[in-house]
């Protein structure tokens, strides 16, 4: 789907895309400006603001990006202006054949493509090349795209198999899915075949002697006394524990786990062949562009063994290592995946920019099968992890996105704590943040062997009339405080066609009439599915039940035995301190009692809290006691758990004891 083949026209989430365009798109470009992300273009360095890193351009790029898909739904000449200045910079710094990088160019001219695991060129690229995409197609302008394009063509003539080119590819993936994105822009193969490269060559070793990581690192062993650790934000230094061994080539010499776990090749998903691969692995954002480019390439080279892989890698994750929000990388050391049922509450990762590449994954694994799971994890993340991650009135973000908040044990362990960041020296998730809900109206609605598929049930308009469905519509959906959307057929070719609708996984009795009467509907995938000569007029009513319900865990994931967490519709519900007082872990559930739902407001958000009675323990002089506790009856209020952290610094929880 294109984004100006459908777009969010009312409702809840017409309201969020306009508060991400007016409040949290500015907010994050007055957060670079005053960091000197833009001005370091032109090599105005300020000695007094923390020195350009080697990622600066990608955040911009990602922020530009989320402005142009905003700009191809409605032209904005103040964003057009402020975008052209900063494209006019980054493409200055473009190099006679083509190189285009100016953290390289100005700063380290000798270093360029001589630590592809650690660097972020390649990274870099694929952000700036994504986003020169979408300003061509939001302005006509190819300027940024040409600029791009010779940018790959140098990229070209450095790697790949032939004799005399680096047989390389990015510590951190990403260009791959640029790649997929210009190809299918231009149609230009030389775009798909780089791509290709990339995933392919990934892990190829007959020894480990001949890893391309491993060797990389020996190069950079040599260069190691003349590395200047500066040139590193601060919290990479600190992180990754570079003080001392700046290029990680020593692994040795850090005996503890953190420096085991950074130096893996498992970290960076070079450990193997990506095709051979069974499990999710290292760091959970990489992981996921990777796993992402594979679904790409499955499709556009008919590849069934790449997508055989994909399909493993998927119930790996979603079974055996995904949060109950959609979260991914349950590891604060690492951002990455751990082990099979590994989740840890109070010290998840989770973080933003991870999310938002499994919706990227389950997009593309949608559109080779018809399947509603990819939908309901779309949903799932929507509107719990990704609406959590950016604070009710725009301006504040998450990194990491954990289910249960002692703000005072975080304080204790140095981590980002129950309120949200403005900034941050790393702010891959705030721009990434923004870009997605400026194109979230590409998820709503998909094509399926010429049927039409609606995976989403946002207030939307979207037009098939000129593809094989010959369909135009308008949904109304009161998702999420109701269970129930409208959809219309606004225009027709008046031709026999099937639409599927997705059956939340949530609701076992979903309920459609269609103009006006009860319709029996043939489940497929997970899909109820209509198949008739729609007509312009006929409307179809989807009811949902939006009971509140329990979910428990896997007895496997060990942090949850014995608690429960809570749903209403596809929204999850946590307890806040401001709500229930603080110690929330003495709070026990009594999941027979009723659940009174209730209209409020969260600040000015409107909300539909929940609450019942429970019991809490009582209070005690002893540290340990050999009876058990003493319970009280008390009350239990539950609010959305996107509502979280916005209305000061407090407790939090999500899975509570369950009597």
């Amino acid at each position: 789907m294109n984004i100006t083949d459908t777009k969010i026209n009312n409702g809840f989430w017409k309201e969020r895309k306009e508060l991400n365009k007016s409040v949290s798109l500015y907010a994050v470009l007055k957060s670079f400006e005053g960091t000197g992300r833009i001005r370091a273009l032109t090599g105005d360095n300020d000695p007094t603001k923390e020195r350009p890193h080697i990622f600066w351009e990608s955040d911009l790029a990602k922020l530009m990006e989320g402005a142009f898909f905003s700009m191809q739904q409605e032209k904005d000449e103040k964003l057009e202006q402020i975008c052209d200045s900063i494209i006019d910079k980054i493409i200055a710094n473009q190099e006679e054949d083509g190189y285009l990088n100016y953290f390289f160019s100005k700063h380290e001219p000798d270093n360029k493509f001589t630590n592809l695991r650690d660097r972020h060129e390649l990274y870099c690229a694929g952000h700036l090349l994504e986003s020169a995409v979408e300003h061509h197609k939001a302005t006509g302008n190819s300027k940024f795209f040409d600029a791009m394009e010779r940018y790959v063509d140098h990229i070209i003539s450095k790697f790949g198999k032939e004799e005399g080119k680096m047989r390389g590819y990015p510590g951190h993936q990403e260009i791959e899915l640029a790649l997929v994105k210009a190809y299918e822009h231009t149609n230009k193969q030389k775009f798909l075949d780089l791509a290709t490269y990339f995933i392919d060559e990934r892990g190829t070793h007959t020894t480990k002697e001949d890893h391309y990581f491993i060797n990389e690192r020996k190069i950079l062993k040599e260069k190691e006394k003349d590395f200047d650790p500066s040139i590193l934000p601060s919290f990479l230094r600190d992180v990754l524990n570079f003080g001392s061994d700046p290029h990680g080539t020593n692994s040795s010499s850090h005996g503890d786990l953190q420096g085991k776990v950074y130096r893996d090749l498992q970290y960076w998903q070079a450990h193997q062949k990506p095709v051979e691969q069974k499990t999710a692995e290292g760091h959970s954002v990489r992981a996921l562009y990777m796993f992402t480019a594979m679904a790409d390439l499955a499709r556009l080279n008919n590849d069934d063994e790449m997508l055989k892989t994909c399909k493993t890698l998927w119930r790996n994750i979603v079974d055996k290592r995904m949060y109950v929000h959609c979260g991914v990388g349950s590891a604060h050391i690492g951002e990455r995946f751990t082990f099979d049922y590994d989740l840890p509450n109070d010290m998840a990762y989770a973080e933003t920019c991870a999310t938002i590449a499994l919706i990227y994954f389950a997009n593309r694994m949608s559109k080779m099968e018809l399947n509603s799971e990819y939908g309901d994890i779309v949903e799932n993340s929507l509107y719990n992890l990704l609406l959590a991650s950016t604070s009710l009135d725009g301006k504040g973000f998450f990194y990491d996105n954990y289910l249960e908040c002692n703000p005072g044990y975080l304080h204790s362990q140095q981590r980002r704590h129950g309120i949200r960041d403005e900034y941050h020296i790393c702010s891959c998730c705030p721009p990434n943040i923004t870009r997605f809900f400026a194109s979230m109206d590409m998820y709503i609605y998909n094509d399926f062997e010429d049927s039409l598929v609606v995976d989403q049930y946002i207030s939307s308009e979207t037009n098939f009339m000129n593809k094989p469905q010959g369909i135009k519509l308008n949904q109304t959906s009161e998702f999420p405080h109701k269970g129930f959307s409208k959809i219309e057929i606004t225009d027709s070719a008046n031709k026999e066609t099937a639409i599927y609708f997705r059956i939340p996984s949530w609701d076992k009795n979903m309920q459609i009439n269609l103009n006006g009467s009860k319709v029996d509907y043939e489940v497929v995938n997970g899909y109820a599915k209509i198949n008739k000569n729609w007509q312009k007029g006929d409307i179809v009513e989807l009811h949902f039940d939006f009971l509140p319900r329990y979910v428990r865990t896997n007895p496997n994931v060990r942090y949850n035995v014995g608690r429960a967490c809570l749903f209403r519709g596809p929204v999850l519900y946590c307890l806040e301190e401001h709500d229930n007082g603080n110690y929330l872990n003495k709070l026990v559930l009594n999941t027979n009692n009723n659940l009174d739902e209730k209209n409020e407001k969260v600040n000015t958000e409107d909300i539909i809290s929940l609450t019942t009675k429970g019991f809490k323990f009582k209070d005690t002089d002893n540290l340990y006691i050999q009876d058990k506790p003493d319970m009280m009856e008390t009350s239990l209020k539950f609010i959305p758990y996107y509502c979280w952290s916005n209305r000061g610094e407090n407790e939090m929880l999500v899975w509570v004891n369950e009597n």
